[in-house]
């Protein structure tokens, strides 16, 4: 913060009453964090408890939320939405070797595609991943997607459901279902 900026800032606080609230709202960052974190969540999975795909299920946490096929475990091939990035990935339940000969089969492409732009990871068990993407700007910051959450909270569920929709067409359902058959560690 240049010198100029830094004077006006201080300007702001000029009761200690202010300086105070300021001081309580610091501490309490990660408090309202956690809140628009849960309002977004919330509101995603009431909107997919009104909408949502006939083949999927939903799992949420503090931090993430999870599509997964339904009748599967979350342990397989799974959806990710985590804080402000989306990412197709497996877990324990499914071989990775046998995944890792899948992800060289041309049809993985497919679930690839659906993202607008696929960053990559060097996460081994992430299949495809996409940061900070949304229709609020241009790669917005955690921070900023973090404030989005909390006051534009239908519009960034919507679009986040948008994304998510995108892997449950009929074709991708179907390639989620045949690489958990055909990679789980222990056959059903």
């Amino acid at each position: 913060m240049n010198d100029e900026l830094l004077k006006k800032a201080a300007e702001l606080f000029d009761t200690p009453d202010k300086w105070n609230a300021f001081c309580e709202l610091c501490r309490r960052k990660c408090e309202i964090e956690n809140y628009w974190w849960r309002k977004l969540h919330q509101k995603i999975v009431q909107l997919e408890k009104e909408n949502g795909m006939p083949d999927w299920d939903i799992c949420v946490n503090d931090e993430n939320i999870w599509w997964y096929i339904k009748g599967e475990n979350d342990d397989t091939l799974l959806i990710n939405f985590w804080k402000e990035d989306t990412r197709v990935y497996y877990e324990d339940g499914l071989n990775s070797n046998e995944v890792k000969k899948y992800l060289k089969n041309p049809k993985i492409e497919a679930i690839k595609n659906c993202f607008d732009r696929n960053e990559g990871s060097d996460e081994k068990e992430v299949i495809c991943l996409e940061k900070h993407n949304s229709s609020f700007g241009d790669k917005v910051s955690e921070q900023t997607f973090l404030w989005f959450s909390g006051n534009k909270t239908e519009e960034l569920a919507d679009q986040i459901i948008a994304k998510v929709r995108k892997f449950q067409t009929p074709e991708i359902t179907a390639l989620f279902k045949e690489i958990i058959k055909n990679c789980r560690k222990t056959r059903r």
